[in-house]
């Protein structure tokens, strides 16, 4: 997708015969060859020197050092997130020789992240086996494509090594665009050796002239750019973004900005994917506005409807809501740019699936069926939706407002299902059996047996259980992941992304994991005055607990999903068991009594608009109805709010799939 003037470049895979001589002098660095190239990667932080003070320019290279020298060349660390809970099965180091504890286990993990590795079948790394050359090439071109450098291979030509058949059809590939870039030419007898070891020194000359491809240096800051057979062209360059973004509008030739390769503002419509951790602003001053409980975050590849740039900032819609991201986090994706887009499809038998497609890999992945689709859905035609409940066409134009329930579903409400109910749906509906997962082999499930758990805290915090069950399936994989194995921990608790394992909370049992998760959840997100508290419902990055839980801007669409398919499997008892209602205004009283307007009868106030209501019942005081609801105090079981009169609508019916 991206492109830029390729610069002459050649990495000599030279036989180590060939290897140029050190001189003697302070370090062992000093005179060699390649000092001044092996001292920028190590000012950059890539290369790090051994204990006793050498840096050894001639030692071969690990898969493991090699993993960490990429991840933090191409700038692909993970970031220590603010997420009190990260979904730890999607966080952990699946690979068997790969311990949470050695130094490795992070950069591999995050390299696992980027799409740069994938191991060997029998679910290893090697992380002391050395790189070779092939392993190298398929790495770093990887990285390439995380950074978003596409190369269309109709215009690379085949390699010409006398050994190009021995090269692994894995990497095959991978070579040929390194080779293309001249970024590897071979050696001198044109053989590649694509077994052949790599040392230190070759390392650093491959991975500085990568870099100058990712992070290229330009004549002037700003480029006009045209878009033609997937990939931008320059055809003006400007010092300053307003006269780049000028010449693009006035332009019929021209349909992008760019600085150093990135598209930084485009004409018409498009998406800003993010392409790492990111915090979601407020303003476009890009600073948290810690008087809002409004602080949304999302991960790489979390799709956002572009609204408009600067040099500094994108303008973005995510989950119905405008905020402003930095530049530098999000790639955008101009229409004509685009191979994939997320969407929405309706099952034969009316259900609802959501594809979620990764711009880096192109590939679409699904969680399964997630609710009941809108009976205005056609099955087989794809439909788009920012929130999940305002959806649209292909063209653009609005089909229907269809909310899902359990997506929507207040926590404090109580499922119907009992304790042996849920432990039957944990038995009987465990997806690994004779299955290996992290690890193990399962021959049981492992969660039988927590039913009554569940039901326990549901009545003394008043934390819905069928919700609680569902968290936890979603966070440990069924209880599978190494964090619920080792750690007893069934929600990810302090399981950051950057050291999932290391960081997660260790609990003496699941019952202790349970009781503490409702404990924070009641107190933190589904209490009025909570710290995180944005509604108590799951909701999306806009509203409910996934604005603040999880960094997964899709959090609590999967958990609803969670919920949808085990009330499918026990029976439907949950499923619009409540009416539903949505409030449409902030600072909405909800008093003791239906009629009631003195100060003291005020129970609380929902802060925002938009939260949802459970309809216990209603009536009509002089006039105007009044709804009784489940009350989002919890020290009180029933509230009373005005829904509809003279002075406006303010809680109105919530359209729910059906």
């Amino acid at each position: 997708m991206k492109k830029t003037a390729i610069f002459l470049m050649v990495f000599l895979l030279v036989l180590s015969s060939l290897a140029p001589s050190q001189t003697s002098a302070a370090d062992d660095l000093t005179g060699y060859l390649y000092e001044e190239e092996m001292r920028e990667l190590i000012e950059l932080g890539v290369l790090n020197g051994y204990p006793d003070g050498t840096f050894r320019p001639k030692s071969e290279v690990t898969r493991a050092e090699f993993a960490k020298m990429v991840v933090k060349s191409f700038e692909l660390e993970s970031e220590v997130q603010s997420a009190e809970f990260t979904s730890a099965a999607e966080t952990e180091m699946t690979f068997t020789d790969v311990p949470a504890d050695k130094w490795f286990a992070v950069p591999i993990l995050d390299a696992v992240k980027a799409g740069i590795v994938n191991g060997y079948p029998n679910n290893t790394f090697k992380p002391n086996d050395l790189i070779t050359r092939e392993q190298m090439a398929s790495m770093v071109s990887r990285a390439m494509s995380a950074k978003g450098i596409i190369t269309d291979m109709k215009d690379v030509p085949e390699m010409s090594f006398t050994d190009t058949a021995s090269i692994h059809n894995d990497h095959k590939e991978d070579v040929r665009i390194l080779t293309h870039l001249g970024i590897v030419k071979g050696n001198e007898n044109n053989t590649f050796v694509p077994q052949g070891k790599s040392e230190r020194w070759m390392v650093a000359l491959l991975m500085l002239r990568s870099r100058e491809i990712v992070f290229p240096p330009v004549p002037k800051e700003f480029q006009a750019s045209s878009i033609k057979d997937g990939v931008t062209t320059v055809m003006e360059e400007f010092d300053t973004f307003a006269d780049a973004q000028k010449y693009v509008a006035n332009s019929t030739d021209v349909q992008v900005v760019e600085r150093s390769s990135q598209i930084l503002w485009m004409k018409g419509d498009g998406l800003a994917v993010a392409n790492k951790f990111v915090e979601v602003f407020p303003t476009e001053t890009l600073k948290t506005d810690w008087n809002t409980k409004y602080r949304p975050y999302v991960t790489a590849n979390a799709e956002m409807k572009y609204l408009g740039a600067t040099a500094h900032y994108v303008k973005v819609e995510l989950a119905g809501k405008v905020g402003y991201v930095p530049t530098s986090t999000v790639n955008l994706y101009p229409e004509q740019l685009l191979t994939g887009q997320s969407y929405y499809q309706k099952t034969t038998n009316g259900e609802l699936i959501h594809y979620i497609y990764n711009h880096n890999t192109k590939a679409y992945a699904t969680a399964g069926i997630i609710g009941t689709a809108p009976a205005e859905f056609v099955a087989g035609t794809k439909y788009y939706s920012w929130d999940g409940a305002n959806f649209t066409d292909a063209t653009g134009k609005k089909v229907t407002e269809s909310h899902q329930y359990f997506n929507k579903l207040q926590l404090a409400t109580k499922t119907n299902y009992t304790a042996e109910e849920l432990d039957l749906y944990l038995e009987e509906a465990f997806p690994y059996y004779n299955k290996k997962v992290h690890g193990k082999v399962w021959t049981e499930s492992p969660l039988v047996g927590t039913g009554e758990f569940f039901k326990a805290v549901e009545e003394e915090y008043k934390v819905n259980a069928f919700y609680l069950l569902a968290h936890a399936l979603h966070e440990s994989q069924w209880g599978t992941s190494l964090i619920a194995q080792d750690k007893k921990n069934l929600f990810g608790l302090n399981a950051v992304d950057g050291d999932a394992y290391n960081g997660a909370k260790l609990y003496a049992d699941y019952k202790e994991s349970i009781i503490h998760a409702a404990q924070h959840v009641n107190g933190s997100y589904q209490k009025v005055t909570g710290t995180n508290y944005n509604g108590s419902f799951l909701g999306n990055k806009g509203l409910g607990m996934n604005v603040r839980y999880a960094s997964d801007h899709l959090w609590g669409e999967k958990i609803a999903g969670h919920m949808y398919r085990a009330d499918k499997f026990l029976g439907k008892k949950d499923l619009y068991a409540y009416n539903l209602g949505i409030t449409t205004i902030s600072g909405l009283n909800f008093r003791n009594a239906a009629g009631a307007t003195a100060a003291d009868t005020i129970l609380y106030k929902t802060p925002l608009a938009g939260i949802p209501v459970v309809i216990l019942g209603q009536s009509t005081v002089s006039g105007a109805t009044w709804y009784n609801v489940i009350s989002e105090n919890k020290d009180y079981d029933q509230a009373f709010v005005y829904g509809a009169g003279s002075l406006g609508t303010y809680v109105k019916t919530l359209p729910i799939a059906k």
